[in-house]
């Protein structure tokens, strides 16, 4: 029988293998300030950032409680949070808290993960609901 203590590491080993090495803080939030869930766009369009009980830093900044944002267009899936994301995600490692985007008319999806200094979801990964758009 596994006691207590067991299950506790057992959940700390599967935590790291579903989330890079940087905490975020409990409270911490992404989300897409705009366009909204359902909205109806004209290419191009401009996508707002958000992000509350952490702060945006450059990629390569080594600063607690920040990151920076990735943005997943008609993902299927999450990327691997266990790795730098990759080609799937268009990356803000500036800092940007927008973007403009161009998108072929029809519906499609947007979602936001917040990476670490290394491109790699933190450890809770940070990530938005999935809004869908259609662009006109």
């Amino acid at each position: 029988m596994i006691n207590r203590m067991g299950i506790l590491v057992m959940l700390s080993v599967i935590g790291v293998a579903i989330a890079g090495e940087t905490p975020a803080p409990p409270d911490a939030r992404v989300y897409i300030i705009s366009p909204q869930n359902g909205e109806v766009v004209s290419s191009p369009f401009k996508v707002k950032f958000g992000l509350s009980g952490m702060g945006v830093a450059p990629a390569g900044i080594d600063k607690k409680n920040t990151g920076h944002h990735h943005l997943l267009v008609n993902g299927k899936s999450l990327p691997d949070m266990t790795k730098a994301m990759g080609k799937q995600v268009k990356h803000f490692g500036g800092g940007q808290t927008e973007t403009i985007l161009m998108l072929d008319p029809g519906q499609h999806t947007l979602q936001l993960i917040l990476g670490d200094k290394k491109h790699i979801p933190h450890q809770r990964p940070v990530i938005s609901e999935k809004i869908t758009i259609h662009v006109k």
